[in-house]
Formats: structure tokens, C-alpha cells, sequence
């Protein structure tokens, strides 16, 4: 087995958490500004993604291979308001961001985080990841997400963007 597949099946198999994804009619989600907060939920984060409203937000300016430790590949990352502005300490509720997950070149999923409570707790952040039409994790606290997350020098965030 290559060493890359095993990575990426090691991790999407982790990041998955016990129980069943959330959907926007199972979890209470307080929207507000549809642009700057993303919704819970894989059926009201998939619409939420397709129509682009992250891309509003501070992004870099293209896709670039996974940084240390991370270990979804080649990735594109976008950072909402309440994230970009912090400048200390944990993040407020609200922070978000969407991680662009490509392969081969092409868009081939996100990872969405969003901070849901104040504390650095793992269950203070959502998780979200889909690659294709796969939802590898759904719920606070997500299982590898979390973990791997633990280790960010800042409240479960390695890469803010300005």
C-alpha cells in the first residue's frame, strides 16, 4: 500500500467520530450572517459550501501542499472575520474556517471548523470533512479532528489567515 493512501486512510478513518453525522434538522445552529458563519450539518454545510459564501472571507491565494503536521495534502485555507481579527487567546465563538482539500490538482472536499463554545476544550469546536461525496466527520469534538487539532500552538488552529 503506498505510503500516501495509508496516511489519508489512517487519518480519514480517525477523524471519523462514534455515532451519526449531524444534519441541519438534528443539531440547533444560530446562523446568523449565512456569509461570515457556517452551518452544521453535512445537508446545510454541502449548500452552504457550494454557494460559496467562505470565499468572501480572508483566503490564501491558492492551494499548497499540507504544512506540518497536517495531513490533508495539497490544501487551500479560508479564514472568517471573528477568526482573522483575533488576535490572542482563545478564539470567540463564531471563529470558522474552510480548509479546500484537493487531489491531483482538482477540488475534491473541505474540512470545516467552527468554534461553538468558549474554552479550548475539543468539544468547544464543530468538525466537518467531506471528500467527494464521503463525510469523514460531523459533530463537536470529532475524534482525529480534535486530537490532531489538540496540538495547534492557539486553540485547535494551526493556520490563521489574514
Amino acid at each position: 500500500m503506498p505510503r500516501l493512501f495509508a496516511g489519508a486512510l489512517l487519518f480519514t478513518l480517525g477523524c471519523m467520530s462514534p455515532g451519526t453525522p449531524q444534519d441541519s434538522a438534528t443539531m440547533e445552529d444560530d446562523v446568523g450572517d449565512i456569509g461570515e458563519l457556517p452551518p452544521m450539518g453535512n445537508v446545510a454545510l454541502t449548500a452552504w459550501l457550494a454557494e460559496g459564501h467562505y470565499l468572501a472571507w480572508a483566503c490564501e491565494a491558492e492551494a499548497h501542499p499540507a504544512r506540518p503536521p497536517g495531513a490533508h495534502g495539497a490544501n487551500r485555507i479560508c479564514s472568517n472575520a471573528a477568526l482573522s481579527a483575533s488576535e490572542a487567546g482563545t478564539f470567540p465563538i463564531g471563529a470558522a474556517s474552510v480548509k479546500e482539500l484537493y487531489s491531483g490538482g482538482s477540488l475534491s472536499g473541505y474540512a470545516v471548523g467552527r468554534k461553538l463554545t468558549a474554552g479550548t476544550e475539543r468539544a468547544s469546536w464543530y468538525w466537518y470533512e467531506k471528500i467527494g461525496t464521503s463525510v469523514v466527520a460531523d459533530s463537536a469534538g470529532a475524534g482525529l479532528c480534535a486530537g490532531c487539532h489538540e496540538d495547534a500552538t492557539r486553540d485547535h488552529v494551526f493556520t490563521q489567515v489574514r
